[in-house]
């Protein structure tokens, strides 16, 4: 009897606690299924200052320093379970110029809706000092001496008006869907973004100050079906795309002399419209195919500004450009596994730019014969065929190894213009041509799965590129060879490795190295061999339940040797040979620590620091061929020196819950941005000028740069 008994109590509570288990388990389960069909809300709102410089820092949110801000961010998730219909909002950084927004509704199903708002600065990280009047219009007036010993009434650099350029852009969208059928589903799209404000804009020559009025609007469609059967998938439609300029033509003064003014043109209005089709198969569980085709017609139609001003555009010039380019484009995808250990892929793609824009001359000299000199518009047709092959084989022992090839052949337009000369070479085009360039690219990669808690894998990849001879043009005796279509040997090894030693610390490791050799060939002029290496190492370790730390390190170097010459434009003699050896390395480092003080205080640190540095080894080299050789740089000219960039920034948050449901939260941000970059100044230090005689514009930019933001928020959740 009693062991009896004691076997039923036993038994009993193992059954008690075996459904006290399952119902937390449900309960666990069914908190997950409630925070995924009836998600929180929440929002949060405070104030927050900077105080400081960040020029360099703020481009992209307009906060350049002295600023207080209105900290906003929302999201509202509301769900009727009756009629599974979701109403959704969003809003990020609701307080300061770079914001966004969602408003949707939808009703599972059936059918969605959804409206966007995005709004983007750029602000230029320099000041200029400028006497222009006019500024960011489409009249401008620059001053009309900035020599005082020529004029003692002359404008003075640096006695202007301090102005910051920027842009900004607002964008608004629609969305939406309908199933027509359980398959089939219509989807379109619309985006206005108009964007405005002014950017440092100009001209060659004596490097003349102009600032470019920006005022347009890009208007973006699509509208779609989209089929999803069992075996076939297809989505088609049209897209289509409109840029509209509210400006056309820059004029520029200096002074009030009518005769001094110099134009420049802005971008036309123009548009494109696509129509495309994409789809799949499934042959068989294993085997599928892929394809896409699509078919694009742009123009660009409108009259050409500079036409209408009397005596600038040649009489035989084109007063509109028509232009027009056909783009069409095609992919044929195929994948399949064969075998248990073996996968296929394949595929195959063909791009083909068709440009129908007349071929007019736009520069004549002496109009109308032009005789002397002739500058024809250069419309560029293009078609380019590629495909790859690669297959994935899983040997014993964990191993697997990957290998492909991948060819790409493409035909290139050689735009020719005039020979008045009747040297045999073309006179307007500078750099040479080839008709065909093709490439070949091979990939060996091996992968291995070492253990449990460590996986690698070792790639390389070997690409030739060559194409046709060069055709000639003038300047061109030298032996240019151009970056884009040179010949080139690339050799790309690459390594990763993935270690988990324990459940709360993993170590991922990254090398890339890769090297390029272009030449020299029979064109000596243009790069000569490169390389780029990458190292990088993340860490992640949980210290507990209640403390995580991260951490990564990152290492990059790019090397280039190039070859370059200058000729006398006028003569052609050949002036100088200069050599430069170009070093670009970049050193970040970044550690993070996020805790649970207590159990309602949460805080975190995060650290991120980085160097830049730009090397330039130039040397001059003597050459003879106009008889009075160069052995060093001309009077007042030096080799350029480094320029080295440094960034920090520490973020430090505490987050203390008030309620379930309520907290707040305290940041603080500190930034320093330090660079000794001689881009905008002159060799002895002092800010750049515009012009030599006219002018005077100043830029100036802060090397060292150092902001501080505190801001409480309160968020409270629904």
């Amino acid at each position: 009897m009693n062991n009896m008994h004691h076997n039923f109590t036993l038994t009993t509570l193992a059954a008690a606690l075996a459904s006290l288990y399952a119902a937390n388990a449900v309960a666990a389960d069914d908190d997950d299924l409630i925070a995924l069909t009836k998600p929180s809300s929440n929002i949060s709102l405070g104030v927050g200052h900077w105080s400081g410089e960040r020029e360099q820092f703020g481009i992209y949110d307009d906060l350049l320093g002295d600023d207080t801000i209105l900290l906003l961010d929302a999201d509202v998730n509301k769900r009727d379970d009756a009629t599974g219909t979701w109403m959704t909002g969003r809003i990020r950084d609701g307080g300061i110029s770079n914001r966004d927004g969602e408003l949707r509704y939808e009703r599972q199903g059936h059918w969605g809706a959804g409206l966007e708002f995005e709004q983007i600065p750029h602000v230029t990280p320099f000041t200029v000092n400028t006497g222009m009047s006019g500024f960011g219009k489409v009249n401008q007036s620059v001053p009309a001496s900035a020599d005082p010993d020529a004029d003692p009434a002359a404008y003075v650099p640096g006695s202007g008006s301090d102005k910051t350029l920027k842009t900004e852009r607002t964008g608004t969208g629609l969305d939406g869907y309908y199933y027509i059928a359980p398959k089939l589903n219509f989807k379109f799209s619309f985006k206005n973004e108009d964007k405005d404000g002014e950017r440092p804009w100009g001209r060659g020559g004596q490097a003349e100050f102009a600032v470019e009025p920006i005022d347009s609007t890009i208007r973006q469609w699509e509208a779609l079906l989209d089929y999803a059967g069992e075996d076939l998938q297809l989505n088609g439609g049209y897209y289509g795309s409109m840029y509209d300029n509210h400006n056309n033509l820059v004029t520029t003064l200096r002074g009030d002399d009518p005769d001094s003014a110099y134009y420049l043109s802005l971008p036309l209005d123009n548009q494109a419209h696509q129509l495309f089709l994409n789809g799949g198969y499934n042959f068989t569980p294993t085997t599928r195919a892929t394809f896409r085709v699509s078919y694009t017609h742009a123009t660009q139609d409108e009259d050409l500004p500079t036409a209408d001003i009397a005596g600038l555009a040649a009489s035989v010039a084109p007063s509109h450009l028509d232009g027009e380019i056909n783009t069409t484009q095609a992919y044929l995808g195929f994948s399949a596994h064969p075998l248990q250990n073996l996968s296929l892929n394949a595929n195959l793609r063909y791009h083909k730019v068709d440009e129908r824009t007349p071929d007019a001359i736009i520069i004549c000299s002496p109009d109308p014969t032009c005789t002397d000199t002739q500058v024809h518009s250069t419309p560029l047709d293009y078609e380019t065929t590629s495909g790859s092959v690669e297959g994935t084989y899983r040997l014993p022992l964990g191993y697997s190894v990957v290998g492909g090839v991948e060819y790409k052949n493409q035909d290139r337009t050689v735009p020719y213009g005039s020979d008045l000369d009747g040297d045999g070479r073309d006179d307007e085009r500078y750099v040479p041509f080839r008709s065909e360039v093709d490439e070949t690219t091979y990939r060996l990669q091996l992968r291995k799965s070492l253990s449990e808690t460590l996986n690698g894998s070792l790639a390389y990849l070997r690409s030739d590129r060559d194409g046709s001879s060069y055709s000639d043009a003038i300047h061109s005796e030298g032996g240019i060879n151009p970056i884009n279509i040179a010949d080139r040997e690339r050799d790309k090894w690459r390594l990763t490795l993935d270690w988990m030693p324990t459940a709360n610390f993993g170590l991922q490791f990254n090398v890339e190295d890769s090297q390029d050799d272009y030449g020299p060939g029979s064109n000596p002029y243009g790069l000569i061999d490169g390389s780029a290496r990458l190292y990088s190492l993340d860490a992640d370790f949980v210290i507990n339940s209640d403390w995580h730390l991260n951490g990564w390190v990152s290492y990059d170097e790019t090397k280039a040797s190039q070859f370059n010459g200058r000729w006398d434009r006028r003569s052609e003699d050949h002036e100088i040979d200069r050599s430069s050896d170009l070093k670009d390395t970049g050193l970040s480092i970044g550690l993070g620590l996020v805790g649970q003080a207590t159990s309602r205080l949460k805080v975190g640190a995060d650290l991120q620091w980085t160097r830049t540095v730009s090397k330039y080894d130039d040397q001059v080299i003597a050459v003879g061929e106009n008889g009075d050789p160069d052995t060093g740089y001309p009077d007042g000219v030096s080799p350029l020196e480094d320029i080295e960039s440094k960034a920090t920034k520490f973020n430090l948050f505490a987050e203390y819950a008030l309620e379930k449901n309520s907290t707040v939260r305290f940041d603080l941000i500190h930034e320093i941005w330090d660079t000794d970059d001689w881009s905008w100044q002159f060799s002895d230090g002092s800010p750049f000028v515009y012009g030599t005689s006219a002018d005077g514009t100043m830029v100036i930019q802060d090397p060292k740069q150092t902001a501080t933001f505190v801001g409480v928020s309160y968020r409270y959740k629904f």
